[in-house]
């Protein structure tokens, strides 16, 4: 499923739909909760930092797992340092900086790609445990 985001209505639509999501694949309460916060994370960076964009959501599998894949694409002004974007207290925004890094503490895997000719395209991925 894929949700323009260019609202805060859009945020809580895109983490609502995707708790669901979650649930559909037999997640329980606390993981599709998390599922949620980094949606939420994600969504709002969209807007803050690019005005607007996506949040994609799908299945992914293995022989041994189901999980999430999220995904936030923008066109935006891009991460300048991705390195220190992950780290807890940094802010280009102003805000507390712990969004990306709570992002990659809750998510089993974190790619991001952002360079300014392309935007952002952050993909995560949460294994139901």
């Amino acid at each position: 499923m894929t949700i323009r985001i260019k609202s805060e209505n859009d945020i809580h639509y895109a983490s609502h739909e995707a708790m669901n999501f979650a649930k559909d694949i037999g997640m329980n309460t606390l993981e599709t909760t998390k599922v949620s916060i980094i949606i939420s994370e994600l969504a709002y960076n969209i807007i803050k930092y690019a005005e607007s964009g996506f949040v994609r959501f799908s299945k992914v599998s293995t022989h041994k797992n189901e999980g999430i894949l999220i995904e936030a694409i923008d066109n935006g002004p891009s991460i300048k340092d991705i390195e220190k974007a992950l780290k807890d207290n940094y802010s280009t925004g102003g805000s507390l900086g712990l969004g990306l890094p709570g992002i990659k503490r809750i998510s089993d895997l974190l790619e991001i790609n952002s360079t300014p000719e392309t935007g952002t395209h952050i993909k995560v991925t949460y294994w139901k445990k």
